[in-house]
C-alpha cells in the first residue's frame, strides 16, 4: 500500500521533469510527510484546441466517488489495481480519469511481531510516478455558484509487491514506467483489464531499480515534516 510519501522538489522542477505545460506556479509542493487528505499534485492530460496538453492540478489524496455524501468516511487513498475497474467506489474514475502522481519516494512499515519499522523507498537519482485515478466530487451543502463546491480528489493504484519490496510490505504502489506515462494519462481511451495487467508488469520493472533504507519512527506523526525524515538510520 502507500500511506505516506514525499515530494522534495519545487513545482517548477517537477513540471520540467515531466514536461508539464500548465501548472499552478505559486503552489508549494515540498512535503516530507504527505498523508491522506493532503492536497497533492496530479499530472493529467487535456485536449486544448485539438492538441494534448499536460497539466498539474492539486487534488485531495483520497478519492471521493459521485456516491459519497461527505468526508466522514475513511479516505480512499489507495485502490487495488486488481479490482479498480469493478469496485463501485473506483470504477467510474478508473475507466477514463487516469493521472500520474509524482513523488520523491514513499514510506512503508515492515511488521515484525508487534513492532513496525519504517522504510523510505525511492529511486536513486530521480523522482518516481505512481499510477493514479481522479474524480471531481460535488459538495451538495454548498451553493451552486460557490467555486469550492467542486473538489478534485485522487487515489493511488496498488498491487502485490515485487520480490525486492515484499520483504517490507505485501502491497506496493503501481509505478509508472517512463514509456508508460504518456499512454496512462492520455484521455482518449477507456481503461481495460489488459492495460492494468501490462501496467503492473511494467511497474515491477521500475520497482527493481528502487532503493530503500530504515528511517526514524518520527515519520509516524504527521506533525513531523522535515528532510530528516528520509535520512538513513
Amino acid at each position: 500500500m502507500c500511506g505516506r510519501f514525499v515530494i522534495a522538489k519545487e513545482i517548477s522542477a517537477v513540471a520540467d521533469l515531466f514536461e508539464v505545460e500548465n501548472f499552478p506556479v505559486d503552489a508549494n509542493l515540498i512535503n516530507y510527510n504527505i498523508a491522506p487528505t493532503t492536497k497533492v499534485p496530479i499530472i493529467l492530460e487535456r485536449e486544448i484546441e485539438s492538441l494534448p496538453v499536460r497539466e498539474i492540478h492539486l487534488a485531495r489524496w483520497g478519492l471521493m466517488s459521485a456516491n459519497s455524501k461527505d468526508f466522514s468516511g475513511p479516505p480512499l487513498f489507495n485502490a487495488r489495481a486488481e479490482t479498480v475497474l469493478t469496485k463501485p467506489s473506483f470504477a467510474e474514475a478508473a475507466l477514463s480519469k487516469r493521472c500520474a502522481i509524482p513523488a520523491s519516494g514513499y514510506f512503508e512499515w515492515q511488521a515484525s511481531g508487534d513492532e513496525k519499522t519504517p522504510f523510505f523507498i525511492h529511486a536513486p537519482d530521480q523522482m518516481i510516478c505512481f499510477a493514479g485515478i481522479y474524480s471531481w466530487w460535488r459538495d451538495e451543502t454548498k451553493a451552486v455558484n460557490d467555486p469550492s463546491r467542486w473538489v478534485l480528489t485522487c487515489s493511488i493504484l496498488t498491487q502485490d509487491s515485487p520480490d525486492n519490496l515484499a520483504k517490507i510490505h505485501d502491497r506496493s504502489p503501481v509505478f509508472l514506467h517512463e514509456d508508460a506515462l504518456d499512454a496512462w494519462i492520455s484521455p482518449d481511451y477507456q481503461t481495460t483489464d489488459q492495460l492494468i495487467r501490462e501496467l503492473q508488469s511494467e511497474s515491477s520493472e521500475v520497482a527493481s531499480g528502487l532503493e530503500f533504507h530504515k528511517v526514524s519512527a518520527a515519520v509516524g506523526s504527521v506533525k513531523n515534516n522535515s528532510a530528516e525524515l528520509i535520512s538513513k538510520i
